[in-house]
């Protein structure tokens, strides 16, 4: 409810409001409804103040234990000028935060002349670290100290034994270090804001620049893939930041250690197939060497990649894994037809989750509901949109 709130009432200022107020009530004598006009300022202060707790909530922890009294949110942007696309990570200030696949935040930049503005983007992914590596391009070896977060529990702020064992097995003693939840976030420049974030990138030589984001949420509501026996996932551009999610969700109910509580269900899914399609084959091959990988090496994970723009055949290492990224885009209909009968004979139950532009949704909209009038009952569409 606060969220809907905020998309309109985020639009207003004070100095509209009294212009508002001023210019439509003026006419009338005695003022007499100025008083079906107040309950509206009433929320607008309102939903100022809960935004403001809330964002002070995420960006600021207060430890007195600690030799860092106040701790503040950290981010980092990165641009990658073949791929069009800013990489925004941020560690938030709070340590309790608990993302969930189909959550957005809204993101600030304070430290601006319109530094109030607020944008919503939806969470592309997020990893556990221990210690102080901060660095959003892997190191000369090919690795980071990043965790493996298909084995970190998703509701849960603390890391097993194994993960301590893994880290120290690489030469680095983290047990007495503070586990630290790393958000990223993928930004197509545009006009507006993310043109000045990508601006201020272009403006260091190595295309990175630190500055002041802050986080407010999260916000929406995650959707039980887990609980589908098949799940295709079909998305376009940066509509890969709603699949990544459910992704690496599926890694963590997966493991065996997993904690299948009431909350916490192991995942039923025995197949996933991602469908991907962007302009720039580099945004595909740097999302899949990080992001992905994991996921790429399972059995029961597959991946077809589409670049309308360029193409071209990239594997980290060979002999690790390996993909393609075709050219063109991909005939949804046949896609969908053919998973809808393999869930049909199979008697399994199929979940189709899409992201990406008005043509790609409509076309899968349109495909599914023809394999649902041809007799595939079993079918959920999901839909995911970046519009609000």
């Amino acid at each position: 409810m606060l969220a809907a709130f905020s998309k309109y009432f985020s639009l207003i200022r004070f100095p509209h409001i009294f212009l508002i107020i001023g210019s439509h009530t003026v006419i009338f004598e005695g003022n007499e409804y100025w008083k079906y006009l107040w309950p509206t300022l009433a929320l607008w202060v309102i939903d100022r103040f809960l935004r403001l707790g809330r964002l002070c909530y995420c960006n600021i922890h207060v430890n007195f234990s600690s030799r860092r009294l106040v701790k503040l949110s950290v981010s980092r942007m990165v641009y990658d000028e073949t791929a069009d696309v800013v990489r925004l990570e941020v560690t938030p200030g709070t340590p309790s935060l608990q993302p969930s696949p189909g959550q957005y935040y809204f993101l600030y930049q304070p430290f601006r002349v319109t530094g109030w503005e607020s944008h919503p983007f939806t969470i592309g992914a997020w990893s556990y670290e221990i210690g102080d590596q901060t660095s959003l391009v892997p190191t000369s070896d090919g690795r980071t100290k990043s965790l493996d977060v298909s084995h970190v529990p998703l509701l849960t702020g603390v890391v097993s034994d194994r993960d301590y064992q893994c880290n120290s097995e690489n030469g680095s003693s983290d047990q007495d270090k503070p586990l630290k939840l790393k958000l990223t976030f993928w930004v197509r420049p545009y006009d507006g804001w993310t043109k000045q974030l990508r601006r201020q990138c272009l403006s260091s030589p190595d295309k990175t620049s630190e500055t002041t984001i802050l986080l407010e949420g999260p916000y929406g509501e995650t959707f039980p893939l887990w609980r589908y026996e098949s799940v295709l996932i079909i998305v376009g551009g940066t509509g890969i930041a709603s699949a990544v999610p459910y992704i690496q969700d599926h890694l963590r109910r997966s493991v065996e250690d997993w904690d299948a509580s009431l909350e916490n269900e192991k995942t039923r899914v025995r197949d996933m197939e991602l469908v991907w399609t962007t302009k720039q084959a580099a945004f595909i091959q740097d999302v899949a060497r990080r992001e992905l990988k994991h996921a790429l090496k399972r059995e029961d994970f597959s991946a077809s990649f589409y670049a309308t723009r360029d193409s071209t055949t990239y594997s980290e290492d060979p002999t690790d894994f390996g993909f393609e990224t075709q050219s063109g885009r991909p005939d949804l209909q046949s896609l969908i037809m053919s998973r809808a009968c393999d869930a049909c004979s199979a008697g399994t139950s199929l979940a189709i989750l899409v992201c990406g532009p008005p043509r790609m949704a409509d076309e899968a909209r349109a495909a599914t509901h023809l394999a649902m009038r041809q007799g595939h009952r079993f079918i959920e569409f999901v839909e995911e949109s970046f519009t609000w």
